[in-house]
């Protein structure tokens, strides 16, 4: 039944996507297959319980090939039916096969029944785990040979970890068997999700030392995944690189989803949260997913190389944002058939585009090709076993784990060796300013006379070079102005001199009305173009030479103003802000104006005092600019 169900998908899936002809080529081949199949598949069909024995148990037993089934597709089968069907025997129990029953994302119930026997002249105590602890609820009712209920438990997602019959990241059923007695023991299974039903049997002694190893495997997983995002987010602070940060966050986003699937977020973290304990795994996977995005076109460096591409993956990193927000008044089993089907498209577009990269001549895409291989394999095998498209196994239950830290280690090898990429080229610009200056030595020792021109000129060249290296240092990349860099140096020069000579210094901070509302409306090419016209026009304003201006971040600027008093200071403001006002933005044939919000700082410096105190009170001028409807100048009060 089950190979029947998996075929029955597939034919779904042809008709869906094909043209009728194909269509009816495709259901009659597949039917000569299922006729072909009938004599393989009919020995699933058993109707006989097959005892399992719990005497002399070492280790684990799956008993997952010793269970019997029955789908409550047409029929709601009662725990009444089932006693009454222990003596009749009217239900069409169907013998499972395989190591680990899976139905893929069918939200019916199913009751599963298996018959244990101990044989022994003592009662013996067994723990089943289930390893699938994202089940809604699971029933489980242990019944005697002469038809009564010896015991009743309750657990899945939908209970508290505390309310469960054993506190444990799975789904845990504790019972025991009287000496020389046989019980009958039934799983009434409802989900909304991937319906898989892993059972293992345990006795206590070895599951609790099974699991010590097993906590120790998943401290250690994520363990690493947490401390390669704790470091890639200390690094992105440092260096203001935004593939660090989502990569960090990516990092974390793995480690949570791992987590929830095999329930230690349930046990943990929200155990008395019911909604969390439903709906997270449908917040968690389009969350990673976007976070995998934006590391990938920040790190890929597709705004330039390929900018089709680039709003394509904004486009879809949009979607998973979507998709993330409507968990609450969405249904989670179709979120979560939603969320399954996207992942291995996202993998494999992004080894794609990542080929195209390195295949361009990016270097560092070379890592990045090979860790979305890696998680691709991993989660190709995790998503078709969720599909029920085949069992689950050793290796589908723990190649999502696996191929995460293998794509963790592998990013952070892509991101150390852009790192290092891009300083040997650094190194090289170096050495070959040193060269330069080498050689130039060497021409002076050699003929200080016939060629103090020539050394003039290398001179001139070398001098030349280091002004271009100190100006890019110096420099905002898209506006042309001066960086966060410069605009801290230049301030605390400006500060000692000030104190020194005690003379008033006054800054202006400058921010972007709306700003991301722009760019949202109007595009990433537009806001580019809105902070180089605004850059222009605050440098255009000022008109002293000792007067400079910085971007400070993102959509703010700043201006210091030497030998300027509060007065001054709000005037040159007010001159640059109507400037801006004034000024038109074309943009697709469009005029677009933008204003922009002023907080001034000037006082002459103390000793006691620094030049931090000086932006602290420009950054609550600026506040108050904002809280005052924006488009105006503030001071402090």
């Amino acid at each position: 039944m089950h190979a029947l169900r998996i075929v029955h998908r597939y034919i779904n899936l042809v008709t869906g996507v094909t043209p009728t002809l194909i269509r009816y080529v495709s259901q009659i081949g597949l039917l000569a297959w299922i006729g072909l199949l009938l004599p393989v598949l009919a020995q699933g069909a058993q109707h006989s319980a097959r005892v399992v024995s719990v005497a002399e148990q070492s280790g684990p037993i799956s008993v997952s090939a010793s269970l019997d089934y029955v789908e409550q597709s047409h029929r709601v089968y009662t725990i009444e039916d089932i006693l009454a069907d222990q003596a009749v025997g009217d239900i069409p129990w169907i013998s499972n096969r395989m190591d680990s029953p899976g139905f893929g994302f069918d939200a019916n119930t199913f009751w599963f029944r298996l018959v244990v026997s101990n044989s022994t002249q003592q009662t013996l105590d067994r723990l089943f785990e289930i390893k699938n602890p994202v089940l809604d609820e699971v029933l489980f009712y242990q019944v005697d040979a002469d038809g009564y209920i010896v015991n009743v438990s309750k657990t899945g997602d939908r209970n508290p970890a505390s309310d469960r019959p054993f506190f444990h990241h799975n789904l845990v059923l504790p019972f025991e068997i009287p000496a020389g007695e046989t019980h009958y023991l039934y799983f009434r299974v409802t989900t909304a999700g991937s319906l898989e039903f892993p059972l293992e049997m345990w006795t206590p002694g070895d599951f609790q030392e099974r699991d010590q190893v097993k906590l120790l495997f998943f401290g250690a997983l994520f363990g690493i995944l947490v401390v390669m995002g704790v470091y890639n987010f200390f690094i992105y602070a440092l260096f203001r690189d935004e593939s660090m940060v989502y990569y960090a966050a990516f990092s974390i986003g793995l480690m949570f989803f791992l987590a929830t699937m095999h329930g230690f977020t349930t046990q943990y973290l929200w155990s008395d949260t019911p909604w969390l304990r439903e709906n997270a795994l449908v917040i968690v996977i389009p969350l990673t997913l976007f976070f995998s995005l934006m590391f990938s076109r920040h790190f890929l460096q597709l705004e330039q190389s390929y900018p089709r591409l680039n709003q394509m993956i904004i486009m879809l990193a949009s979607l998973c944002l979507v998709l993330a927000a409507a968990a609450p008044f969405s249904s989670y089993g179709a979120l979560i058939r939603l969320n399954a089907t996207m992942v291995i498209p996202i993998c494999a577009g992004g080894i794609v585009v990542g080929l195209l990269r390195w295949l361009g001549g990016y270097k560092p895409a070379r890592y990045f090709v090979i860790a979305w291989t890696a998680f691709l394999l991993a989660i190709t095998f995790f998503a078709l076993s969720k599909f029920g498209l085949f069992s689950r196994s050793g290796i589908s239950e723990y190649a999502v784990q696996l191929g995460a830290v293998a794509e963790a280690v592998l990013f952070a090898f892509a991101l150390a060796d852009r790192m290092n990429t891009q300083r040997k080229a650094f190194v090289k610009a170096q050495a070959k300013a040193l060269d330069l200056q080498k050689r130039a030595n060497e021409r002076l020792e050699a003929s200080v006379a016939e060629r103090t021109q020539e050394l003039q000129g290398a001179m001139e060249e070398l001098e030349d070079a280091n002004q271009r290296l100190q100006a890019l240092s110096m420099q905002d990349g898209l506006t042309g102005i001066r960086n966060r860099r410069y605009f801290d140096e230049k301030l605390e020069r400006e500060w000692h001199r000030a104190l020194r000579n005690q003379e008033s210094l006054a800054m202006l901070l400058i921010d972007i009305d709306f700003f991301k509302a722009f760019n949202d409306k109007h595009g990433h090419l537009a806001g580019d173009e809105c902070l180089k016209l605004v850059a222009q026009l605050i440098e255009r304003t000022l008109t002293r030479p000792s007067d400079s201006v910085a971007r400070y971040g993102g959509e703010e600027f700043a201006v210091i103003l030497p030998e300027t008093d509060m007065e001054g200071a709000v005037h040159v403001a007010e001159n640059i802000r109507l400037a801006i006002e004034q000024e038109a933005l074309e943009v697709e044939g469009q005029c677009l104006h933008v204003t922009v919000s002023i907080g001034a700082s000037a006082w002459i410096p103390q000793p006691d005092q620094g030049q931090q105190e000086l932006i602290a009170v420009a950054d609550q001028s600026l506040y108050l600019a904002k809280s005052a409807g924006r488009n105006c100048t503030r001071i402090p009060v």
